[in-house]
């Protein structure tokens, strides 16, 4: 695992289209905190079980921007704009806030 954080979080994200939760654990704390514009968890358990069920969903992310600006593809939605930003620390996802427009989900 790079020592990177923009590294760490692109990898992260990575991880959404091959629906591989083992891999995105590996980059998180267990006590991280996400923040969505739908839910929110402040454990790694209960957020990789949900981001495992929306994985689902994704067929693509193409990286936008190392700031932390993505398009996923996903089929029943279409594209969704995401803008993601994300705290490193020791190596591991600490905190991780999401926001894009849930006008496509509705």
């Amino acid at each position: 695992m790079s020592d990177s954080p923009v590294d760490i979080a692109v990898a992260f994200i990575e991880t959404l289209p091959r629906q591989d939760m083992a891999a995105a654990s590996r980059y998180l704390a267990e006590d991280v905190i996400f923040e969505g514009p739908m839910t929110r968890f402040s454990a790694a358990g209960p957020y990789l079980e949900a981001m495992g069920e929306f994985s689902k969903a994704v067929a693509g992310v193409d990286i936008v921007a190392s700031i932390g600006v993505y398009e996923m593809r996903t089929e029943p939605f279409g594209t969704l704009r995401a803008m993601e930003y994300f705290t490193v620390r020791d190596g591991r996802i600490r905190t991780d806030m999401l926001v894009f427009d849930t006008h496509e989900l509705r």
